[in-house]
């Protein structure tokens, strides 16, 4: 099987977030070849608003890893990092790692694991990270509904410009945290 270009985004609003946030694109260097990274970003908590902002980011790695494989190496490396898995899924977290986009690929294979990720078009957070890197890409070219297939990353930011989301760093943010 040929590698996967996954886009995965990165976020955590605990203390320490920052660190685990260089910690994962380490460990995600070892499941394949990262590159490239976003600024840092920082953004406004969204379903629960009674928590600290968020720190945000997005990459890529090209992985041998089948979208399934994939998930389950980021729970795994969220666990690693000190993420609670019984936490509250919008509560507090020192990191959070998703699987934005796979490939142009469109999957539904239950709950936990939706590709596009099921609300990227509404978030930001997610798709101004994501945007810096790829902002031709078209996440839902392959997915059924014609109203999203032809949208680029760009587009669907523009649709969400009215929220709050800064850039804290640039681009070598990862790197400079990483090696110290």
């Amino acid at each position: 099987m040929g590698a996967n270009l996954a886009w995965i985004g990165l976020g955590g609003n605990l203390a320490g977030s920052r660190q685990a946030l260089a910690a994962a694109v380490g460990e995600l260097d070892g499941i394949g070849q990262v590159g490239p990274i976003s600024s840092l970003y920082r953004s406004a908590p969204r379903e629960r608003t009674d928590q600290p902002d968020f720190l945000n980011a997005a990459l890529a790695v090209a992985t041998e890893l089948a979208p399934r494989p994939l998930l389950a190496e980021l729970k795994a490396i969220e666990r690693r990092l000190g993420r609670d898995p019984d936490g509250h899924r919008y509560g507090p977290r020192v990191v959070d790692l998703d699987l934005l986009v796979v490939d142009g690929q469109c999957l539904d294979e239950g709950p936990d694991l939706v590709v596009p990720h099921p609300r990227l078009a509404d978030r930001r957070f997610a798709l101004e990270p994501l945007g810096e890197l790829a902002p031709d890409l078209r996440p839902w070219a392959a997915c059924a509904d014609a109203t999203m297939r032809e949208r680029t990353v760009a587009e669907a930011l523009a649709a969400v410009a009215d929220q709050d989301v800064e850039t804290v760093e640039g681009r070598g943010w990862a790197a400079v945290i990483g090696s110290s």
